[in-house]
């Protein structure tokens, strides 16, 4: 076989087939054409005797051309980009030099439209191209070996290839046909030269500038060779001195050029080419209060979701929230933004013309309540979160999907607090202070809390969390249901709301009082004790205890029923004789008490007796 032409494919089926209707006007013996469809969306199908279709799963044209270059059976290989033309007698001029054997064979070149930038390269015998194609030139199988294009570059592999070829440095045999033979097109949509010069692609071009490469600059040679792992690598300086630097970087006298980024010394001589914002999922919104169904779409959604917000106006607590499970970009509208996927959230949001996607999604979050609402038909897809949402809109969502939100089962949990603390209680001592401590602790913690208290008086400029609540009579079916009882008083003599927590089995956190044990608070099995000085560890409120609590009311009305029906007699205090020496009306005694008599008083009274002057102690 004397000439392989590999032809990477993907999507360019009209420009395909007039490419290959020439080449089958002359395709001649001992010439093969290896198409390699890489992942077309649409498998590319002509036939044709002299092509050899080979498809694969897309991975970009140096891999594509790789896979042609392992296929092909010729002695010389000739790249042809699928989007491209070629003259009427290219394989007969090719043939024509390959019979002299050369190591490479050039020709002229020159753009096939009038649109776009323009190309016009003309050879003539004893000179040479300049520009570093693939597609341009035709080479050997032997000067090929074994290298090939760099699959890492999605944008310039061809200057890789041609110069780990050695086409501008080793002494080759070269043909030349002066003729035009290649006509490339500049006016493609979407083509990967335009989207590369944009900084769309991974590719970006880097130039370096210095003055002066020395051989002591192997810095210069580092960064330079890890660069063109990924990018296109200019260097430009009026000396060089370091000679492998040739194998990682154009280099060159320095010239104006346009770049994605300039490194080395400052330069003047480059036009430095912003590279844009780039994503692959994008949420587009102008504005996000602070609460609400689309905030909470994005939140649930982005859980599930790789995506990027990327909003005019956010509310500050909403970007805190946001920030914990997506990138949060703030739009600017002379920015340029292009990601695979954009998707307007709000109806009334105006496409922003200066995000580029693949596909665009416009979503209708709510019925149509108002007659001024419509959906715009500017979107690839509409999507309706509700059938009702879709019919609402009648036609405007006739070709729309319906796809309900998504969620995600919260992992974390909020504790409720209840208390029934007066507001002022000075005869609490610092029990307003504790309560504050306490909720900005649990704030400060992130743990989520609702804390209920019952009172007359409000706690002023309470924290978050804290609740307010007027008085109530029967507080115990509140008590019942939450998590906590709190009681941060300096001290109890008996605490009915902790009392109520225990046999509704609700754990109390409470201030180390006495009563409090007196009642039987335990540290960890029905409550926590927590410091006067609020000085532990909050998380550990997460664990809440689990208890059962057994009260005897009977042995309490036992007690009170023997004092009630008189079966229970008065307990005998301990009693002082004090003799009588003047004669008084005892209001005690309910008597008159005569000089000379001995009586048997408490001591408090006996004291008050002496003092009095009626009376001395025995």
């Amino acid at each position: 076989m004397k000439l392989s032409i590999i032809i990477p494919y993907f999507n360019t089926k009209e420009y395909t087939d007039e490419l290959l209707d020439v080449l089958s006007r002359q395709m001649k013996k001992g010439v093969e054409v290896i198409l390699i469809d890489d992942g077309s969306d649409i498998p590319y199908t002509r036939k044709f005797k002299f092509l050899t279709i080979i498809r694969t799963k897309n991975g970009g044209q140096s891999k594509a051309r790789n896979l042609g270059l392992n296929s092909a059976n010729g002695d010389y290989i000739q790249f042809i980009d699928s989007d491209d033309m070629i003259a009427d007698n290219f394989i007969e001029r090719l043939l024509d030099e390959i019979a002299g054997n050369p190591d490479l064979i050039e020709y002229s070149w020159r753009s096939l439209n009038t649109n776009g930038t323009m190309f016009n390269f003309r050879v003539s015998q004893g000179d040479r191209l300049s520009n570093p194609s693939a597609c341009t030139r035709c080479f050997s199988r032997n000067l090929i070996g074994n290298i090939r294009f760099n699959e890492q570059k999605d944008a310039c592999e061809d200057e890789e290839f041609t110069r780990k070829l050695g086409i501008f440095r080793k002494p080759l045999k070269v043909a030349i046909i002066p003729e035009y033979m290649y006509f490339y097109r500049t006016d493609v949509q979407g083509s990967n030269t335009k989207r590369y010069k944009q900084g769309l692609c991974k590719t970006k071009r880097i130039v370096y500038f210095y003055e002066k490469v020395t051989k002591d600059r192997k810095d210069i040679l580092k960064d330079i060779k890890k660069d063109d792992k990924t990018n296109e690598v200019f260097l430009l300086t009026y000396q060089n001195d370091i000679q492998e630097l040739e194998q990682y970087c154009q280099i060159r006298r320095p010239f104006t050029l346009w770049t994605h980024y300039l490194k080395g010394e400052p330069y003047r001589g480059c036009n430095i080419i912003k590279v844009p914002e780039q994503y692959k999922t994008v949420l587009f919104i102008n504005y996000l209060h602070v609460i609400g169904g689309i905030e909470t779409f994005i939140y649930h959604f982005a859980r599930i979701m790789n995506v990027t917000l990327i909003v005019g106006s956010i509310h500050v607590e909403q970007r805190e929230k946001l920030s914990r499970v997506c990138e949060v970009v703030d739009y600017d509208p002379r920015g340029s933004y292009h990601c695979d996927t954009l998707i307007l959230l709000r109806i009334l949001d105006k496409m922003p013309d200066n995000i580029f996607c693949n596909r665009s999604v416009r979503m209708c979050h709510g019925c149509r309540t108002n007659p001024n609402w419509h959906i715009p038909q500017d979107a690839d897809f509409i999507v309706n979160v509700s059938e009702a949402s879709r019919k609402s809109f009648d036609k405007e969502a006739k070709y729309g999907m319906v796809i309900h939100n998504p969620i995600i089962k919260s992992d974390k949990k909020a504790l409720i607090l209840v208390s029934a603390t007066r507001i002022p209680a000075p005869d609490k001592g610092d029990n307003e202070q504790r309560m504050r401590m306490l909720a900005d602790r649990l704030n400060e913690a992130e743990i989520p809390f609702i804390w209920f208290n019952f009172s007359e008086g409000q706690l002023y400029n309470a924290p978050r969390g804290f609740i307010n609540i007027p008085k109530e009579m029967d507080i115990q079916p509140y008590i019942a249901k939450a998590d906590y009882l709190v009681q941060l008083s300096n001290s109890e003599a008996w605490s009915y709301s902790i009392l109520e927590a225990l046999v509704n089995g609700t754990a109390c956190l409470v201030c180390p009082f006495p009563s409090a044990y007196e009642m039987g608070i335990e540290d960890g099995k029905n409550g926590y004790f927590i410091p006067f000085d609020m000085g532990f560890d909050v998380h550990k409120l997460l664990d809440v205890p689990q208890f059962n609590y057994e009260y005897d009311n009977k042995e309490i009305k036992k007690k009170w029923d023997g004092i009630i029906s008189g079966k229970t007699k008065p307990s005998k205090k301990e009693g002082v004789k004090i003799r009588i020496t003047t004669t008084y009306n005892d209001t005690a005694l309910k008597r008159m008490v005569s000089a000379g008599e001995t009586i048997t008083v408490s001591k408090e009274r006996a004291i008050q007796i002496k003092n009095a002057g009626f009376g001395e102690a025995l």
